[in-house]
């Protein structure tokens, strides 16, 4: 019965400060995180500019064949992934009688040079499509070429018609809907999404550590106490109440990135709802353990310094990818936030379960150790 009024009183709560709630964890850090993005939009750059491919092409054949080859990379929907430039870091080389080679079925092989290391993914994308290309050529002129009976310009028409169609299947093909997905990156606004919650986090442990007092100083503690409850049910009914309060705070923050899809779009329900929950308990276990060992004034300068922490060596202000100092480094691979928020960025990117389970199993195994050493605090003596 404590734990169902309990639940119902925080739900009262939230909903009479739900000005206060979204003004905290909606307005707030969708603000702040337009303006950190805003400065670091060079440092994360754009998915688009990320999965273009700059690409220059040789032809040593000049023939009608290696012509529409090139001709290939102007349609539609390979431009949205290769650029064709003389500045580029591959180069595709045509051989002389390609032509020739493919309608006689003999072997000829267009070569790529990397120029410039860039990424070996990119590399085999462009083997992909030369792989593809020249595939489908080959069938479709060995087809062509049984059909003896045509006129040399049905001939010409069906050779173009062919070419064509090659290049439209290319252009929808598994290229540049699966393959280009693996290169993904986070844009600023989403990096910034993932990195504010770790901000959020510390917020929600902070409001948890000051209701906690402010129930102390107007006496509801103690009249809580006074009836036939243990501190230890008195202690788990205050780490429930964290974590539901989270529950409530964390989700209003997704959402408020989501619904105008500024960020978390198209990313798993499941997924964001088991690094939420695994998040808030968490949060529950660390507020517990504040409030366990230490008074009011000592336990919110704690919660205080790990926020702190986690501004300077979190990567939200300072981008971690653009420091080179071993230190630095060193730290911001301890601050306290990065679980949640690498969590996050990988759901973003992979959408994928396996890619997050690590870290949940982290904030898990974390939340239990904090919580078994509240309660041995608990059992040796509480602060009432």
């Amino acid at each position: 019965m404590r734990v169902k009024a309990t639940i119902k009183v925080i739900v009262k709560g939230v909903i009479s400060q739900w000005k206060q709630v979204l003004l905290m964890f909606a307005i707030f850090p969708l603000i702040m995180s337009l303006i950190m993005s805003n400065f670091q939009k060079d440092v994360f750059r754009p998915e688009v500019t990320i999965n273009k491919i700059n690409i220059s092409i040789v032809d040593k054949d000049n023939s009608k064949t290696s012509y529409n080859f090139k001709e290939l990379f102007n349609e539609k929907g390979l431009r949205e992934i290769f650029n064709v430039t003389s500045k580029s870091e591959y180069e595709i080389v045509i051989p002389k009688g390609y032509e020739s080679n493919l309608i006689n079925r003999k072997e000829s092989t267009i070569e790529v040079n990397e120029k410039k290391r860039v990424s070996r993914n990119n590399e085999l994308i462009i083997k992909s499509v030369i792989e593809q290309y020249g595939k489908s050529l080959t069938e479709t002129m060995i087809i062509s070429k049984k059909i003896k009976d045509m006129s040399i310009e049905d001939k010409d028409k069906l050779f173009n018609e062919i070419i064509n169609n090659i290049n439209k299947n290319l252009s929808k093909t598994s290229i540049k809907e699966n393959i280009i997905q693996g290169q993904r990156v986070l844009t600023a606004f989403e990096n910034q999404s993932a990195t504010m919650m770790t901000l959020m986090v510390f917020s929600i442990i902070l409001s948890c550590i000051a209701g906690y007092n402010m129930d102390k100083e107007n006496g509801s503690n103690k009249r809580l106490l006074s009836t036939p409850m243990t501190k230890y049910n008195f202690f788990n009914l205050d780490v429930l109440l964290f974590f539901i309060t989270s529950l409530i705070y964390a989700l209003v923050y997704i959402l408020a990135f989501r619904i105008p899809g500024l960020a978390f779009k198209g990313v798993s329900v499941l997924n964001m709802t088991a690094i939420v929950i695994c998040q808030s308990l968490l949060i529950a276990s660390t507020s517990g353990i504040i409030i366990a060992f230490f008074g009011k004034k000592t336990a919110t300068t704690v919660a205080i310094l790990l926020m702190y922490t986690h501004i300077i060596f979190g990567g939200g202000f300072i981008p971690v990818k653009d420091i080179d100092n071993k230190v630095f480094l060193t730290i911001s691979k301890c601050s306290p936030g990065n679980i949640i928020s690498e969590a996050y960025r990988n759901c973003i990117l992979f959408n994928s379960f396996n890619t997050i389970s690590r870290y949940l199993i982290i904030m898990i195994v974390v939340s239990v150790i904090l919580y078994s050493l509240s309660i041995l605090k608990i059992k040796m003596g509480w602060e009432d």
